[in-house]
């Protein structure tokens, strides 16, 4: 029986308990930096602000510069146009836009929090704080998470899942949820989204969360981070984590 910590998390915790195989795995869960992390075979940071105290455990995560990069959707924004990853991006607007859609984004929150559809004129406050930022917003009704394990040079787990929003431009998080989730094949997003990760030098666990527009990947965020749709296959991924230490 291998002892796995998670951090805390309000909604993930129950899911975790409920799809991890209890026959193999014994599941804790506590603020990473009050306990004893070396009693532990693995340590599984939920939240982003939990990753530097994992870092004193047995895990991979990603470094500072990786989760201050991805955790500032701008930031990584501005980095893929700079690496050549450019036409995975939605454009980026003015303070001012005036073609609609588009969305209105702070640059760090999760779960959709910061985030509003602008459909019309008048619908946005023309606020130019600097962590505000536009982006042009891609329609369509299928939105998909990859999630994705990179230890040493090398993918170690990866699985894709399409959120069916049941609307054209739902904003998912704590407002829009999703009408289904399946799994999905990534197609070309497992390469390209490698790609990205090869450049940074990423390691350790991240989501991407993408669209698709006339077929063409159009990259939404990267977090750095384990990411709620992982919870299912949460033995899967905490195989291949281990194997690769």
């Amino acid at each position: 029986m291998q002892r796995i910590l998670f951090g805390n998390h309000p909604t993930q915790m129950r899911g975790i308990v409920a799809c991890i195989d209890d026959r193999r795995y014994e599941a804790s869960f506590a603020p990473l930096d009050a306990v004893d992390l070396a009693r532990f075979d693995l340590v599984v940071p939920l939240r982003v602000e939990q990753i530097a105290a994992a870092r004193a455990g047995r895990t991979v995560v990603p470094d500072d510069r990786s989760v201050a990069l991805c955790d500032d959707k701008l930031a990584f924004n501005l980095w893929l146009i700079d690496a050549g990853f450019g036409d995975t991006v939605p454009t980026l607007l003015d303070t001012r836009p005036t073609v609609f859609p588009y969305i209105r984004k702070t640059r760090r929150g999760d779960f959709g929090h910061g985030c509003r559809m602008i459909r019309h004129p008048g619908d946005d406050d023309g606020d130019d704080h600097p962590d505000v930022f536009r982006q042009r917003a891609v329609a369509g009704a299928d939105e998909y998470v990859l999630h994705l394990l990179r230890i040493g040079d090398t993918i170690r787990f990866h699985v894709a899942y399409r959120y069916d929003m049941g609307q054209p431009l739902g904003v998912r998080g704590a407002i829009d949820r999703p009408a289904s989730i399946t799994p999905a094949d990534p197609g070309d997003a497992l390469p390209i989204c490698t790609a990205i990760l090869d450049a940074l030098d990423y390691q350790g666990t991240c989501c991407f969360n993408y669209k698709r527009e006339e077929g063409a990947l159009r990259i939404l965020e990267c977090n750095p981070r384990f990411g709620g749709s992982l919870v299912g296959v949460v033995s899967e991924y905490l195989d291949a984590h281990l194997a690769a230490l």
